[in-house]
């Protein structure tokens, strides 16, 4: 698979032309929920981020802080109150939904604390998935879940549905269909909050590893703080403003 950084234009480099790429960046993000009787919640409050090709970062916090709202937000899952993400110099929140959907498949990938891995395909079937909504053909598309399911230590297991798989086993399925359109970020949100930690610290070793291989970003959600020492830089969200450690 070619490198995602080999994929990246020259205006996407920093103004002096020099440094990594820019892989997503978030601008004035704001975030308010009605509580109904005329009361708002501010949940985010002008976000400011910006992450490089092959970045690493945990957003850490209390729980309600907002953590998963801005993971939802700059993955274009949800629509912030105002504000801008920008993914291959668009911004996501002025495309069609229609368009939304195809930049999510092409240039980002998803990894839950559950793997929602669908029940009645197997492994590699499961992997294949983003690549065929993409347009792959179906023996491309297995050919590249064999590939990355080896890579994650699943050889043997291609055609074992979620049901026949383990915890860890499920996850790492999961991270290899995050990956198979080589997208040029990972969001993931508490990707070992349902393991144990023997588990964890495979599933964390997979995530590290394949950002490096593939230059993809990682934006990282957790309450795991071994997991978030492994990033670049720890955020954390505090009064709905995002802070680094």
């Amino acid at each position: 698979m070619m490198p995602l950084i080999d994929r990246f234009s020259d205006s996407q480099m920093f103004p002096n032309g020099t440094g990594a790429p820019i892989a997503l960046e978030a601008v004035d993000l704001c975030m308010t929920f009605n509580e109904g009787g005329g009361s708002q919640l501010e949940i985010l409050k002008n976000i400011n981020l910006t992450i490089k090709a092959g970045e690493k970062i945990a957003i850490v916090g209390a729980s309600g802080s907002g953590k998963s709202t801005l993971l939802h937000l700059l993955g274009g899952l949800d629509k912030p109150t105002s504000g801008q993400v920008f993914v291959d110099e668009k911004d996501l929140f002025r495309m069609s939904e229609k368009e939304r959907c195809r930049v999510r498949n092409n240039y980002m990938g998803f990894v839950y604390q559950f793997h929602h891995l669908l029940a009645e395909f197997s492994a590699e079937e499961n992997v294949a998935m983003p690549a065929l909504v993409r347009g792959t053909s179906p023996s491309q598309a297995l050919t590249k879940a064999e590939i990355l399911l080896e890579k994650v230590g699943m050889t043997g297991r291609l055609k074992h549905k979620p049901a026949e798989l383990s915890g860890g086993e499920r996850q790492r399925a999961a991270i290899a269909r995050a990956v198979i359109n080589e997208p040029r970020c990972i969001c993931a949100d508490e990707p070992t909050g349902n393991l144990d930690k023997t588990t964890a610290n495979q599933v964390i070793q997979v995530l590290l590893r394949l950002n490096k291989e593939f230059d993809t970003s990682l934006i990282v959600v957790t309450h795991d703080m071994e997991l978030a020492k492994k990033m670049d830089t720890i955020y954390t969200i505090e009064s709905g403003h995002l802070k680094a450690l």
